[in-house]
């Protein structure tokens, strides 16, 4: 069986067209960030992102933590209890909010309308931290967060989202990664989701912590519940995305972790990220006994990397001359 990886999409909607019509698989797997950007108008991006932040300043000096949408919506229901410049910005905070909505979800009606029209094989779908929830859009049937579905003889379960705030999405609307430390103890949904449902692939958009999570400059942001998880089970994939910079595929007991990179290109901190990446992956029952790396470019798109991953650690079958990623940084030792 082949399964086919994309991940931190990022509105590169041209290249999901390419894949769904280029390539062949037994099952497609699009990962969060499906979304990039909230509005198709660059101006709009800049006047939400703007009044968004400064809400989360006034709340963070007002020592409030409730949201930016909870806020406003008391403001404008009282305004007596606010100055005129915060129902001000409040009322322009809520019609922006309602704009980017309506114009993600608009997005992903497009993306729907590419699987229907294009997609060979079953498609699903997980959501990131620059998405909304999917269960509100048209893609609520292919959505796997906190869900499981069973693809032959495999059990494949998603949790999406990430633990951090993302500028310039509605945050009322996204998906919350239920994971946080208190008085000492750290209570996590994802580890408490995956250890009822016991799945043969753990499909997940933030990583576990220590695989594939490293951010240059930060250190490692992967989740401690899901790391306790895989510490007590093994799964036969894990698969995730988020930190496009901690590229790679590992193998620890019988568990085999790939992150592809994103696919849709991106500017960061780090600069300019082109994208392209996805992962093809061999099954043979449960086991995962080969992975790809591979990159569109253009309209075509290119094998960079085959690894064997049957043995006890994935091993190099081949690389391709034209591949800018090495397959010493790529294929990871135990």
């Amino acid at each position: 069986m082949k399964i086919i990886y994309l991940t931190d999409i990022h509105d590169g909607l041209h290249g999901l067209k390419r894949i769904l019509q280029t390539t062949e698989a037994d099952l497609y797997l699009f990962s969060g960030d499906i979304i990039y950007k909230a509005f198709f108008s660059f101006d709009r991006i800049i006047d939400f992102c703007g009044v968004q932040e400064e809400l989360y300043y006034l709340l963070t000096e007002r020592k409030d933590d409730s949201t930016p949408f909870d806020f406003t919506t008391h403001a404008i229901r009282f305004p007596e209890k606010y100055s005129t410049a915060i129902v001000e910005k409040s009322q322009k905070y809520r019609d922006l909010y309602k704009l980017a909505a309506k114009t993600m979800k608009e997005k992903y009606e497009i993306i729907e309308k590419l699987i229907v029209k294009y997609a060979k094989s079953p498609v699903y779908c997980l959501p990131g931290n620059y998405d909304l929830d999917l269960q509100y859009t048209e893609l609520y049937q292919r959505e796997v967060h906190r869900k499981s579905f069973e693809f032959g003889n495999l059990k494949v379960s998603g949790y999406g989202g990430a633990p951090i705030w993302t500028s310039g999405i509605p945050e009322k609307l996204t998906v919350v990664f239920h994971e946080y430390t208190k008085n000492g103890k750290n209570y996590s949904e994802p580890e408490d989701f995956f250890r009822e449902e016991l799945p043969d692939i753990c499909w997940i958009h933030n990583p576990a912590y220590g695989y594939f999570d490293t951010i240059p400059g930060v250190g490692k942001c992967g989740s401690q519940g899901i790391r306790r998880y895989l510490d007590d089970e093994s799964p036969s994939l894990v698969v995730s995305g988020h930190v496009h910079e901690d590229q790679g595929i590992k193998k620890t007991k019988n568990t085999v972790f790939i992150n592809p990179s994103n696919f849709g290109a991106v500017d960061s901190l780090h600069g300019f990220q082109e994208g392209g990446y996805f992962a093809e992956i061999l099954m043979e029952g449960k086991n995962v006994v080969q992975s790809n790396l591979c990159q569109l470019r253009g309209e075509d798109w290119h094998t960079l990397i085959e690894v064997d991953c049957s043995e006890k650690y994935p091993k190099l079958i081949s690389q391709n001359p034209i591949s800018t990623v090495s397959s010493e940084d790529y294929i990871r030792g135990n």
